[in-house]
């Protein structure tokens, strides 16, 4: 809720100041000390000015996208959250590459686990939800990469204890991948994949390192929680249910 707040804070500022300029004529400096026995008198002018954006913007984070009919959490090796959400970025991506990059099929995705901050609730989803889920202003990156830097990419991902994967199956055996598959078949190192996540992890973060090895990279400018808000508006628009599961695309291999 706090992250909504701010949010909420934000957009306000963002939307005055768009929308009004100002001058500066003169200042004033003054200590101030602030603390539960200080009342400050409600500005009828200042809430005058702030209520057409606030109400504008309330109207906005509470719009229903899509129902979903049931919560979903996060976890590891696998979860409904981090299966979903990277499968919808899978196929998101590719519907876009379809347009603009339409020589590009992207092969595997990746959503990091810890960038998910809240399960989906079963129920309405708002818009206010994608915020909270996604309280980054994380971006879409497109990453080219040879089958054995591929291969080292899973394997990290295996020495994590599984992440959120779309279009790849493996176990974790020894803290490796095992019997990596894309697409369905052997992963193989002769050959070369698309891979789709976030700036974050595209720039190494989460130990990500490996990912510099890419032999092309394409930023799409797409925030991520812009693509999921589309995405479940679609959902509402053609009256489909959220719903996911785990189907044993990371397993342990003992």
């Amino acid at each position: 809720m706090r992250q909504y707040r701010f949010g909420i804070f934000m957009l306000l500022l963002l939307a005055i100041s768009a929308c009004t300029s100002y001058k500066i004529e003169k200042s004033a400096v003054a200590n101030i000390h602030l603390d539960s026995l200080v009342t400050i008198p409600p500005s009828q002018k200042v809430e005058n000015m702030i209520r057409p954006y606030r109400d504008k913007v309330n109207a906005d984070m509470t719009e229903i996208l899509c129902l979903s009919s049931e919560a979903m959490y996060g976890g590891r090796p696998e979860s409904p959250l981090t299966n979903y959400c990277a499968d919808l970025t899978l196929e998101e991506s590719n519907r876009f590459c379809a347009e603009k990059y339409p020589k590009i099929k992207i092969d595997v995705s990746m959503i990091n686990r810890g960038g998910l901050r809240i399960p989906l609730p079963k129920g309405e989803i708002k818009t206010m939800t994608m915020f909270e889920l996604m309280p980054f202003e994380n971006e879409i990156v497109f990453l080219r990469l040879k089958g054995e830097v591929m291969l080292e990419f899973v394997n990290h991902l295996a020495e994590r204890g599984g992440e959120g994967v779309g279009g790849l199956r493996f176990g974790i055996k020894a803290y490796k991948a095992f019997q990596p598959e894309i697409g369905g078949k052997p992963l193989d190192t002769a050959q070369s994949y698309w891979l789709v996540t976030s700036d974050y992890i595209a720039n190494g973060g989460d130990g990500s390192e490996i990912l510099s090895k890419s032999s092309e990279r394409i930023d799409t400018g797409i925030k991520a929680r812009d693509m999921f808000i589309q995405y479940f508006k679609r959902m509402g628009k053609e009256g489909k249910t959220v719903t996911a599961k785990t189907d044993g695309r990371i397993y342990d291999a003992k």
